[in-house]
C-alpha cells in the first residue's frame, strides 16, 4: 500500500483542522509516516474477501504465505468469541466454519497484535476496549435491527488504534494522558489537554495511509465527535453506533484504568439518539459483561 506523505503541506484539511498548531501538524505526520505499511499479505487477504468469486481455497493459499499471520489468525479463531465445538486447525477450517466478513475481521485483529507484540498493560487494556466494544456493537446491531454489525465489528477493532500509536510514538506523554485519566479525566480530554488532539485522528491517519477505505476512517476519525457529521452523512448510523458501543463498553466496566469517570449519563445519551432508554443501558451492561467473560477476554488476550 502507498506511504502517507511526510509533508505537512499535503495532510488533508480534515485532519489538520483537529490538530492545534503547525508543531503538532509536523510531530504526527513524522510519527504515522514512520510506521510500517499494512503487511502485504494481509493487504490482499482484505481485498481478496471483497472479490465475488473469492474461494476459502484462495485465502487459504495466500494466507499461507505468511506463517505468523496464518498462526496468530488460528489463535484468533479459536478464541472463544469464535470457536465452535472443535479446535480449528486450518485456515481452510476457520473460513468454512467462519465466513468471509468474520475473518476479515480477524486478519485485521491478527495484523494489528503483531505491530504490539509484548503487549504493555495499557495495550492490553486497549485491545479490552476493542473488544467489549465489538461486542456491544454487535448486541446494539440486534436490537436496532440494522445490518451493519459486520463493519460495526470490524469499525470496533480499528476505532482505538491511535491509542496503539500513540503509546508507541509519544510514549512518556502518554503516560502523563493515562495518569490524567487515572485522575478522573477521560482519554479524549486528557489526550487534547496534553497533546493538542485525540486519538482518534492518529487512528483515521493510519487507517488512510493503510489505504482502508473513507468511509471506515472517517467514522473513526468522527466516533468521539458526532456534532460534526450532518443529519444526512452516510457513515452517521454507523458513527453513532460506535460511539454508543464504545461508551457502553466503558460503562461495562472494560478498557481503561482505576479512576476512569462514570459515563453513563453520557451513555444514556447516545443510546437515546438511536431510540434505546435506560432500561437498554443496564441490559446491555449485563450482556456485554458476560459475553466478555465468556468469551470476550480469551480474544482480547489472544
Amino acid at each position: 500500500m502507498p506511504n502517507q506523505s511526510k509533508n505537512i503541506e499535503d495532510l488533508p484539511e480534515i485532519f489538520k483542522k483537529h490538530l492545534s498548531s503547525e508543531s503538532k501538524c509536523a510531530d504526527i505526520v513524522k510519527w504515522v509516516g514512520d510506521l510500517p505499511p499494512f503487511p502485504h499479505i494481509a493487504s490482499q487477504a482484505l481485498n481478496l474477501v471483497e472479490q465475488p468469486d473469492t474461494t476459502a481455497n484462495k485465502l487459504s493459499a495466500l494466507l499461507g504465505k505468511d506463517t505468523a499471520l496464518a498462526a496468530r489468525v488460528l489463535k484468533i479463531a479459536n478464541s472463544a468469541m469464535y470457536a465452535r465445538q472443535r479446535e480449528i486447525t486450518t485456515i481452510n477450517q476457520a473460513i468454512m466454519l467462519i465466513g468471509f466478513q468474520t475473518l476479515k475481521g480477524i486478519i485485521i485483529a491478527a495484523t494489528l497484535k503483531q505491530f504490539s507484540r509484548s503487549p504493555s498493560k495499557i495495550e492490553q487494556l486497549i485491545w479490552e476496549n476493542s473488544t467489549s466494544t465489538a461486542i456491544a456493537g454487535r448486541l446494539l446491531c440486534k436490537q436496532l435491527k440494522c445490518n451493519v454489525a459486520d463493519e460495526i465489528f470490524i469499525l470496533s477493532l480499528l476505532h482505538d488504534l491511535g491509542k496503539l500509536v500513540l503509546v508507541k510514538q509519544a510514549a512518556d506523554q502518554y503516560k502523563t494522558v493515562i495518569e490524567m485519566v487515572e485522575g478522573g479525566k477521560d482519554f479524549v480530554s486528557a489526550e487534547e489537554e496534553v497533546l493538542g488532539f485525540n486519538h482518534a485522528v492518529i487512528g483515521a491517519m493510519v487507517l488512510k495511509k493503510w489505504s482502508f477505505p473513507a468511509e471506515t476512517w472517517e467514522t473513526v476519525l468522527f466516533h468521539h465527535n458526532l456534532a460534526e457529521l450532518n443529519e444526512d452523512s452516510p457513515i452517521l448510523e454507523k458513527t453513532r453506533i460506535l460511539n454508543a458501543a464504545d461508551l457502553v463498553a466503558h460503562s461495562a466496566g472494560y478498557g481503561h484504568p482505576e479512576g476512569f469517570p462514570d459515563c453513563k449519563e453520557q451513555t444514556l445519551l447516545a443510546l437515546k439518539e438511536l431510540g434505546l432508554n435506560s432500561d437498554d443501558l443496564e441490559n446491555l451492561i449485563a450482556e456485554v459483561q458476560e459475553k466478555f467473560e465468556t468469551e470476550g477476554s480469551s480474544f482480547a488476550n489472544a
